[in-house]
């Protein structure tokens, strides 16, 4: 029989996940050869994301010993592999069964962790309960750690803490001050930063490559180019590791004092690091350079290579390319890389190089650039304004691309252009250009905002029907205040402007919502003098307003005035609004007729009382609308029980069901048990006759085609 210990290798030899204790050190690898047992259990417990205390705890009730070496052991493992609540919970679990005497490294160990898992303020309060005389150089320094991760808002604390170990004696080693100056250098204290400096050697604190960067970006970000070279002069033999940012942030200072030599020596040295990450910056910083295309060209083919190309690479080639008077170059690029590398069309790339071409004379090619970018509808996803600031187009396609904006829901983007439209003095504007942007205004800015544009920037030949409705629709919307809206409305009547729907439209859409169903129906009446037919949505909000109230007989009214004659398809709102009127005013069979919903019908059809031929149509036809075919055979069954023999049959009811059958690619089965089950409750006469209801019955013109389906499928049906 296989032992347990033999089973636990076997698995783990054959096991396809990374395992955690594959490589030990030296000093645990003889203690774990005698363990494996215990290994497979924590790599089992990890599989199955269970508590390895509990693995632990188990080991010791078995009567298992527990190497202090080993338990650290299974910390340091867990940790290493990042996998820091399982590696907390390890050392909570020693602490509190004391497997070993503590050690300021093991609660060092322990507050990086708790703070990993739980949380800055947590690790704070963990760092409160331990003994005073356990808190070494080691716990201050991981705490001044956090707090530089933390940045600007752990500042204080930070200082407090570093005033700590100074007072204890414990700046002794580079860590803290790099901690320290990494946060003045987040915050740009370049005065912290000096302090610090000095404080290192007085206490003759050598330099490390982290205090070392975080010096130089200091000087970097106030472009202080003479401290940056004699900090380097100083610290060549760290400074010889210089980080990519810092590199880079040293490349723009020389480059924003003009010192476009000595930035080119620093992108050098950035180059050298090899990160594709830096690519594309170098790429732009070469530009700014200004020596030669060639070195934007080298980063260009080592950015391709990484195979995650962007826009802001193209744009970074392109605008490098024609900065250093390379635009045939450019061009090139973009014509035979850009416009084939399928990314999503950035109206900046076309944009850079129209102004490259123009900065070289080549007008041509800058128009043809240009018109073709204007054309392109993928532009609606893009800024706009550099492209309109550097060529207009026709006014036709800034009008068409203005729709496409504001179609796409990029109101921000499309006011952009339709300002910069209405500014051009070159350009004949329209009213429509007036009211697409007062559109916009309110949208983007607010009503307020559109206000002042209509009263101070829209001139009063402009005013016409389409900027005054806009400007209607905006207050309607809002449902800020009624009397501007009313005030607007009066306003378009004096100017003549009454004579479309839209006015009448926008101003039933505010009294729908506010509930005033007096003002709408005066609003009807003259929309009628003026023969103005109210389309499908006035009609249902109309319908739905009078629902609300329960004013069942004003809701007939129009019901039948606009749906019955076909000029209206009721909305589920209004069919649902429309129905609670109905069922409020004990109208239960309209109810049932409207309603959107077969367990609204079954709710409903428990509300009748004595059921009669008429209610189980209306019952039955309502649940074959709604597709519940089940419910209406159920319902035809109880029919069938209560009603369905003698004087009381009815061919309409049966009908229905025969009727759906045929319509489902005639269902033959079905068909005949309906036929057999109306036979058996009347006479052949009687049977004939109902064969003939069927088929001429004026109130279910469907089952016409039913009898003519019957009579191709049972030709020795003879009821015709």
């Amino acid at each position: 029989m296989i032992s347990l210990q033999q089973h636990a290798r076997r698995i783990l030899s054959h096991s396809s996940k990374a395992r955690l204790f594959c490589s030990c050190s030296n000093t645990n690898r003889t203690i774990w050869a005698s363990n494996q047992t215990l290994q497979s259990r924590i790599e089992s417990a990890l599989n199955q994301k269970a508590k390895i205390s509990t693995v632990l705890e188990q080991w010791r009730q078995q009567g298992n010993k527990l190497n202090p070496s080993l338990v650290r052991g299974i910390f340091e493992k867990l940790r290493d592999s990042k996998k820091y609540p399982q590696a907390l919970e390890v050392s909570q679990w020693m602490a509190e069964r004391k497997i070993c005497s503590l050690v300021p490294e093991d609660y060092t160990a322990r507050f990086d962790l708790v703070e990993s898992v739980l949380g800055l303020e947590e690790a704070e309060k963990f760092l409160e309960k331990v003994p005073e005389n356990l808190r070494g150089e080691s716990m201050y320094t991981a705490l001044l750690k956090s707090y530089a991760k933390s940045g600007k808002r752990s500042l204080d604390r930070a200082e407090a803490a570093f005033k700590k170990m100074r007072e204890l004696g414990l700046l002794l080693k580079p860590s803290p001050y790099s901690f320290m100056t990494s946060l003045y250098s987040s915050v740009g204290n370049r005065v912290k930063v000096d302090e610090v400096l000095r404080e290192m050697k007085d206490n003759n604190v050598k330099l490390d490559s982290l205090t070392v960067n975080n010096v130089l970006r200091v000087y970097a970000a106030e472009s202080d180019v003479a401290s940056m070279e004699k900090f380097l002069e100083g610290s060549e033999e760290v400074a010889s590791t210089l980080q990519l940012r810092t590199a880079l942030d040293m490349a723009k200072a020389y480059l924003r004092v003009g010192s476009k030599r000595e930035a080119r020596g620093m992108l050098l040295r950035a180059e050298v690091l090899k990160e594709p990450a830096s690519y594309v910056e170098l790429m732009r910083l070469y530009g700014e350079a200004g020596k030669c295309s060639e070195d934007v060209y080298r980063i260009w083919n080592l950015y391709k290579k990484t195979g995650k190309q962007n826009s802001e690479g193209f744009l970074a080639l392109i605008r490098s390319l024609c900065l250093l008077d390379d635009t045939k170059g450019a061009a090139e690029m973009y014509y035979k890389e850009y416009e084939c590398s399928g990314l999503e069309f950035d109206v900046r790339i076309p944009t850079t190089l129209v102004s490259g071409f123009r900065k070289k004379g080549m007008v041509k090619q800058a128009d043809n650039l240009m018109s073709k970018t204007l054309r392109n509808k993928k532009l609606v996803h893009k800024p706009i304004t550099p492209l309109l600031k550097e060529y207009w187009g026709k006014p036709s396609e800034l009008r068409d691309l203005i729709k496409s904006l504001s179609d796409s829901n990029q109101f921000s983007k499309a006011l952009e252009a339709s300002t910069w439209l209405c500014d051009q003095k070159v350009i004949n504007l329209f009213p429509e250009d007036y009211a697409e942007r007062l559109d916009l205004t309110e949208k983007v800015l607010g009503l307020k905002e559109a206000d002042k544009f209509f009263e101070r920037s829209i001139p009063e030949k402009m005013k016409g029907f389409s900027v005054y409705n806009t400007l209607l629709n905006s207050h309607t919307r809002s449902h800020q205040n009624v009397d501007d809206a009313e005030a607007i409305f009066e306003k378009m009547g004096e100017l003549g402007f009454h004579t479309k729907l839209s006015p009448f439209k926008s101003m039933i859409s505010l009294y729908s919502v506010l509930g005033k169903r007096a003002e709408i129906e005066n609003l009807l009446r003259k929309m009628k003098e003026k023969n103005i037919e109210p389309d499908s949505v006035t009609m249902n909000k109309v319908l739905r307003v009078n629902a609300y109230v329960s004013a069942v007989d004003l809701m007939d009214k129009h019901k039948s005035q606009w749906v019955d004659d076909g000029k209206l398809k009721l909305e589920v709102e209004t069919m649902g609004a429309m129905a609670m009127a109905y069922e409020k005013a004990g109208s239960i069979l309209k109810a049932i007729e409207i309603t959107t919903r077969a367990q609204e019908v079954n709710r409903l059809r428990k509300k009748i009382g004595e059921m009669g031929n008429e209610e189980y149509i209306s019952v039955i036809k309502s649940l074959l609308k709604l597709g519940d075919v089940q419910g209406a055979q159920d319902m035809y069954g109880e029919w069938e029980q209560s009603k369905g023999s003698g004087a009381e049959f009815d061919a309409r009811i049966p009908g229905l069901l025969i009727s759906r059958y045929c319509e489902d690619e005639g269902d033959e089965m079905k068909l005949r048990q309906m036929l057999n089950s109306s036979r058996q409750k009347v006479n052949e006469t009687e049977f004939k006759l109902f064969m003939k209801d069927m088929g001429f019955t004026l109130l279910f013109p469907p089952v016409v085609m039913s009898v003519i389906w019957l009579s191709t499928t049972f030709p020795h049906l003879s009821f015709l």
